[in-house]
């Protein structure tokens, strides 16, 4: 099992490794409720230490890295399995701690929502036109039996609901369009080879990154028919694209409670 928090400055407490062991965790408990208030999440450590002086570096430790994003008002990430859940510290008790080689800390974190997420990452190339082997004739149509494919790709996703992505698109292209089940998520612009788009479905946002370093901001060069902000459905995705430009796509699958 996997389980660390990990703050906003990549600092991460490893739940499952001496000198910290998770005794109790609350993770795997749903709540499908919406309050209206923070969520809470709790996590019971034995905190280890050879020594007295061991002991208190180690707690010491575990305040400097938990105590970043509460103080600084951001969020890190507490990681379980292949989930993480978006929170903050907002708590920490001690007890058990006077034989002064070991302690017990309960920490309890904040979270905006109760959305543990598992990233689900796939790249798509370039693909070349090729001609399949077709039906074969004695005598000849005017058309072609056999199947032209090019960026044509199958995604089997499965999850309950649709999911918040992000899409990174490669240059150079012109004005990329991608199918996903015939929906189009489609920006009107230039991008030359070293060149780079990025859809934020979360944050709803669509930039574009120059190979000189440039940023630029697209969003009123998106395709205003249909959303490119909307979320991708589960179940089998089918893509359609020229094949011309690749990219890159990160679904985020929320879920109530931390993966197994």
């Amino acid at each position: 099992m996997i389980a660390y928090y990990k703050n906003s400055r990549g600092q991460t407490i490893n739940f499952m490794k001496s000198p910290y062991r998770a005794v109790e965790a609350d993770w795997y408990d749903a709540d499908w409720e919406e309050t209206g208030a923070e969520y809470e999440r709790k996590v019971t450590l034995d905190v280890l230490g050879k020594t007295s002086s061991e002991l208190i570096s180690n707690l010491e430790n575990l305040y400097q890295i938990i105590a970043v994003d509460a103080e600084e008002g951001a969020y890190g990430k507490l990681c379980v399995n292949d989930t993480w859940l978006r929170c903050q510290i907002s708590s920490s008790k001690k007890s058990e701690w006077t034989s002064f080689v070991s302690a017990q800390v309960e920490l309890v974190f904040a979270a905006p929502a109760l959305s543990w997420v598992r990233e689900m990452r796939k790249q798509f190339s370039v693909r070349q036109e090729t001609t399949l082997d077709g039906l074969n004739f004695p005598f000849n149509f005017p058309f072609n039996f056999a199947p032209s494919q090019k960026g044509q790709v199958s995604w089997n996703i499965e999850h309950p609901t649709s999911s918040e992505f992000q899409m990174i698109v490669y240059g150079p292209c012109v004005n990329p369009r991608i199918l996903i089940n015939g929906y189009p998520y489609e920006v009107f612009t230039t991008l030359d080879a070293g060149d780079y788009m990025i859809i934020d479905s979360q944050s709803d946002t669509v930039y574009k990154y120059l190979n000189n370093g440039t940023v630029q901001n697209l969003f009123h060069n998106r395709g205003l028919e249909h959303s490119i902000f909307e979320k991708i459905p589960s179940g089998l995705l089918n893509f359609n694209w020229s094949g011309d430009f690749g990219f890159d796509l990160t679904l985020y699958l929320e879920r109530r409670e931390a993966a197994w």
